[in-house]
């Protein structure tokens, strides 16, 4: 009745599957091996058997510090890291651009005027048409000129001028004896050729 049977497993108690009932040594002990346990966790040892604590959970996130959406808290990509695009990023100036995410200090305001080079009035300032440009109008713009004409906008040298002491339609000015001889072309004598 003192017979004992064999019982077969790991009988160091200083390791992870020490079996107590065991009383035969079967080379079968292994160590604690402390990590995280936890297969949902970021850093989940798959060679760890005891858990220590040490379980981060997962943090989805872009991971490139180099990308404008980076997220240090991160610590596993998830695929959507974005660039840096830079541009005016205020919708109240002339070039915004929509695509941008990063402002680059290039907004430029609206500035209204005639942007068609060809137009009289072209402003090589403006970015925005008022829809105000005028077409150039060739023409004499001299007031004084005999020809001139108060819609022009351009000068065309064609200006022309009544000849001294008469209008533009060469009649005298002054001609108070209505001979057709000005006033100030009349020569004063005697106009009796047989005296």
């Amino acid at each position: 009745g003192s017979c004992i049977p064999f019982i077969y497993g790991c009988t160091n108690s200083d390791m992870w599957n020490y079996d107590a009932e065991a009383n035969t040594d079967d080379g079968s002990c292994i160590p604690f091996v402390y990590g995280c346990t936890d297969a949902d966790a970021f850093n989940y040892s798959s060679a760890a058997n005891t858990d220590d604590g040490s379980c981060i959970e997962i943090v989805e996130g872009c991971t490139n510090p180099s990308m404008f959406n980076y997220n240090p808290s991160a610590n596993t990509d998830d695929g959507n890291c974005q660039p840096f695009v830079y541009g005016c990023m205020d919708i109240s100036m002339f070039n915004y651009n929509s695509s941008a995410n990063t402002d680059d200090g290039s907004c430029i305001p609206f500035a209204y005027g005639c942007t068609d080079p060809t137009a009289f009035n072209y402003d090589s300032s403006a970015n925005t048409d008022d829809g105000d440009c005028v077409p150039f109008i060739y023409g004499c713009m001299d007031s004084t000129a005999c020809n001139y004409d108060s819609t022009a906008n351009t000068e065309n040298g064609s200006c022309w001028y009544s000849d001294t002491y008469y209008d533009c339609s060469g009649e005298c000015l002054n001609d108070a004896d209505g001979d057709g001889v000005c006033d100030e072309l009349e020569v004063s004598g005697c106009t009796d050729a047989t005296m």
